[in-house]
Order: C-alpha cells, then structure tokens, then sequence
C-alpha cells in the first residue's frame, strides 16, 4: 500500500489537541495485514518473522516490528532491515530461535540485544528497554522496561512505531505521531534534548531526509543547531562518528547527504576543516560509489596537516588514513603532472607509491578530462608496465652486482614507458650502450 492512500483512507486528521504552543495530531488507527509485511521478505528474515508471529499468537509473548520496517512498509519502500522488540528477555527468545530454526546467534547481555544470522540474512531482536545519558553525547545506561519507553528512547518520530506480531491486521503502534510526519515528509525529534543526548542523530536526521526526499522539521532543525552551537558535538569519539560516515557511504544519495551536513554545520562542528562541499559537486548524482570516492571528495582540498587531523578525528583505519593522506599528496602535484605530459616515465615516478583507490577517487572526480585520462592510463596501463630483462640477465650481459644493477633497470623501464624501446632485443642494445658509455 502507498503512502498516498493511506493518507486518504487513514491519517486524514479531524482534531487536533494545543499542547505547549505546538498542535498534536490525533491519528486514527492504521492496521497493517502482517502477511503483507511476510510477502515483502524472503529467506532467513521470512523464517524469523514466521517463528516470532507464532510465538506472538500462540504463547502470547509480547513481541514487536519496530522502527524502519513499520516506516519503509507505510510508505510503500523496500524495507532493508527487520528489528524485533521482546517485552521480557530477547537473549533467551533469540537463542531459541537460533537454534530452532539452525542459525547462529550473537548476544550482548549487557543491552538485552541479539542479532540472528539465518542463511546469510540478519535480524536484530531487542528487550524492551529505557536508556538514561549521564552526560552529553555518553553511550546511555540502559535498564529494561516496556515497549512505551523503547518508543520513546528513539530518534525521530518516524521510528518511533511498532506493530505487535499478534492478529493478522494489527493496528500500528505510534504514540509520537511517526505516521504524521511521514505523510507530511517531516523528520521530527522526540523531545528538545534529543541531539544533546545524542549528537550523532545529527547526521541519521539527514540521513533519512535525503534518503526518503523528506525535510528535517523546523524545530528539530533548530534543537539541532543549538546543540552545534552548545559544542555538543566534540563529545562524541571520532569511532562513533566514523561509524554513522560509514553507513552514508552505503546510502544510493551519500554526496547529497554529506552536502546537507556541511551546510547545516555538523560536519564542520565534527572537524572545522570538513567545511567544503566543492568536492562532493561532481559526484552528486552518481551511483556505485566507494567509501574511498567519499573520502576523497570531503578531503582533497585540505593542507596535509588539516587531513591528518581529520584522519585522527575520526579514528580512521590506516588504509583509509592513507588514501586521505595520498588524495591530498596527489592533487599538490597535479601541475607537476601537467608540466611533464610528454614523458610518461616522469608522470609514473610522481604516482609510484601513492595508494591506486585515491589515484581513482581523484580521477572520478577531477573536472579536468586531461588529467583524469591519465590517470586513469597509469592505473590501467603504465603501472603495469615492466622490463623483460632481469637484474640477473644484466649481470649476465656483465654488469657488477651491485646500485648499478638498480639505476639500470630504472633506465630501461623509463625508455619503456615512454616509447624509446619496446623488445627484448632493443632493452639488451640499450643496455649494452649503457657498458660502453660507462667504459
């Protein structure tokens, strides 16, 4: 079912209640047939939610679909993820599943939460919990409770819904308006500490605006910024930071997202030097694309201190650290690249070394074609050129063993790559007027 019907047949509003200056919907019940959302999966996700409503109707256990199944389903999107919530211990529900149904199961006791792998699908199955921050930005002290608190420990609005797993058409479970917003394309926080308790929905907010075409709502913009501007932000470890970069790198519209970011301050607030979206220009529209292409795009105007400190901000793995590092290296000799065009040989000695991923990420997105032409010939041509001749063949020729061996074989291969010989005959002629010339 599309959104747009449901809006007509459901969440037409009739009343709404004054509350504090702000005006709250009352939303009729919208039901959801649960063998719509069955007909929607397939394999190990199929298996679980099948064993879950089971249990839901026949032993009467409280458990739930939450947050972006209920979401993407309303909407009439391919949902990419099932979460389950268990009102009691889902340690125990997912173990037995696990088992049941032959999969593994991964449990961490201390958050009641367990990930089941079945035939290579996961599924996240919670306990009902409340989260409490003893300070900005901590990781929060989590104490179980019921399905109203976990609603209420979310992030916006839109996942803040449940549908129990009980009945064939259960009505969804939405006590902070999720349906609303989503028929008004709003992304609306909880409550005002919301960004204070954790920054990093800074960048989920606009993760799920450019993901899903919707608008970040005016007051949540404005407790949003007023985090930034409280310095809320650098509370946060550069690893839970890289962690939600991470999850843009997989998203279809991540240019866009991180665009968005920029200008709304929390990039910036993150690490000041992330304050230029000029990069990220020519990617935006692009598919297929590549944590390093990202990278690149964030980095490749910086001065190298300014991409170390990003690279320590973030706490990036060290061939991540690299190719930012490289990406910045490569674009302060690209007028080197340009002065030397008529010899191949001295455009390879400046690559040589550099990682290959951010000689590609800058080739993708260079808007000079001269240079990205070449570029892109370095890695699918040149790098790839070698001598026939060996170290031991020239020894045999008489060569000493020793640095000559080296600065010869360095000579051939540059009269290789640019077009002075091309044989093995011509390499041995070659190297016999370097013995003459040194005799």
């Amino acid at each position: 079912m599309c959104l747009h019907a449901i809006i007509s047949a459901q969440i037409l509003v009739l009343h709404r209640t004054a509350i504090g200056g702000f005006t709250t919907p009352e939303l009729q019940p919208h039901s959801i047939p649960l063998d719509q959302i069955a007909a929607a999966v397939s394999g190990g996700q199929l298996a679980v939610l099948s064993a879950l409503r089971q249990l839901a109707s026949e032993e009467e256990v409280p458990v739930y679909l939450v947050g972006g199944a209920v979401r993407d389903y309303v909407l009439g999107i391919p949902t990419r993820d099932l979460d389950f919530v268990v009102v009691g211990n889902a340690t125990i529900v997912a173990t037995e599943l696990a088992n049941n149904l032959s999969g593994t199961v991964t449990v961490h006791q201390r958050f009641g939460t367990a990930t089941v792998e079945i035939d290579g699908d996961r599924v996240d199955i919670v306990t009902a919990r409340k989260e409490a921050y003893a300070s900005p930005g901590s990781l929060p002290k989590v104490s179980f409770s019921d399905l109203n608190d976990d609603l209420a420990r979310r992030d916006f609005s839109i996942n803040a819904m449940a549908l129990p797993l009980s009945g064939e058409s259960p009505n969804v479970i939405d006590p902070h308006g999720g349906l609303h917003d989503l028929a008004n394309g709003s992304i609306a926080i909880l409550h005002s500490d919301s960004f204070t308790d954790d920054p990093t929905r800074m960048l989920r907010a606009v993760r799920y605006e450019q993901r899903l075409g919707f608008q970040i709502f005016e007051t949540t913009m404005a407790e949003l910024k007023k985090s930034i501007n409280e310095g809320r932000v650098p509370a946060v470890s550069g690893d839970r930071w890289r962690q939600e970069f991470q999850k843009i790198f997989d998203e279809d519209r991540g240019s866009e997202m991180f665009s968005r970011a920029i200008e709304i301050g929390t990039l910036p607030a993150i690490h000041p030097a992330l304050s230029n979206d000029a990069g990220l220009a020519p990617l935006i529209g692009e598919t297929g694309l590549s944590p390093c292409d990202y990278l690149a795009a964030l980095v490749r105007d910086l001065s190298p201190d300014d991409g170390d400190a990003v690279s320590q901000r973030l706490n990036l793995p060290i061939d991540w650290a690299r190719m930012v590092r490289d990406t910045i290296a490569l674009k302060e000799i690209t007028p080197t690249i340009f002065e030397t065009a008529s010899k191949i040989s001295a455009i390879c000695r400046l690559l040589d070394g550099l990682d290959p991923e951010s000689i590609a990420a800058s080739a993708r997105f260079s808007q000079d074609a001269q240079l990205a032409t070449k570029l892109r010939r370095y890695l699918d041509e040149w790098r790839l050129v070698r001598t026939a001749l060996t170290g031991d063949d020239l020894m045999g020729m008489g060569l000493t063993p020793g640095v000559k061996i080296g600065e010869v074989l360095q000579e051939l291969h540059s009269a290789k790559l640019d077009g002075l010989i091309s044989s093995e005959t011509e390499e041995r002629a070659m190297v016999n007027q370097i013995i003459s010339r040194g005799s």
